[in-house]
């Protein structure tokens, strides 16, 4: 009955309650923190990786960075806002470094030698189609490069409401900001981001 209640008491815990535990070296605390956080976590991992077991690797990572900054919350902070930015440019910092597309680069000398060539092979439809996805790639690759130097707070805005489809409403609950606030900083980080990619056809 004891155990029965204490955990009871867990699961009615705050999360913030719950880092309280934690940092008094409560393991299962701890274990109820990452809990609630796996299915999330591992969704969002599960977005940027594309594979499942790259994404359980990457919750791993997110998970023992919490775990190593958890020092530093805020007692007035919210965690699952503080834990979100920690999840989030985890993601990011892995999908840059991680991608298997590489940008093509103009250059003048390869394009001259391309045009000189007198026959060229039929481009069947198969060729077409990878062409394709690998622009797609390439785009997103740059999206997300874009995505990453921008300043944390349009960083985070953007992506809750491009990538996770949050309202403007949900996003300044999450963050703990006016809702204005949060429309100024994703008009802001799309107008950074429109600046960096102003090579490629972007529409917000």
């Amino acid at each position: 009955m004891q155990s029965l209640k204490l955990d009871n008491d867990l699961i009615n815990s705050s999360d913030e309650k719950l880092v309280e535990m934690v940092l008094r070296h409560d393991r299962e605390a701890l274990g109820e923190l990452f809990k609630r956080y796996q299915k999330p976590f591992f969704n969002l991992a599960f977005r940027f990786s594309g594979d499942y077991y790259q994404a359980d690797d990457l919750v791993s990572e997110i998970f023992l960075r919490i775990y190593k900054y958890l020092k530093t919350f805020r007692k007035d902070a919210k965690f699952r806002f503080w834990a979100l930015k920690i999840a989030t440019n985890t993601c990011l910092t892995y999908s840059v470094k991680n991608s298997k597309l590489k940008i093509k680069k103009y250059d003048p000398k390869i394009q001259e030698e391309e045009q000189s060539e007198s026959q060229e092979p039929e481009i069947t439809d198969e060729r077409v189609n990878v062409e394709k996805e690998v622009e797609k790639g390439e785009i997103a690759e740059r999206v997300q490069e874009a995505l990453q130097k921008l300043p944390e707070k349009y960083r985070l805005a953007i992506f809750l409401y491009y990538f996770e489809g949050l309202k403007y409403e949900e996003i300044a609950e999450d963050l703990e900001l006016p809702v204005n606030t949060i429309r100024t900083h994703i008009k802001r980080g799309k107008e950074k981001m429109k600046e960096e990619l102003r090579d490629l056809i972007i529409n917000f």
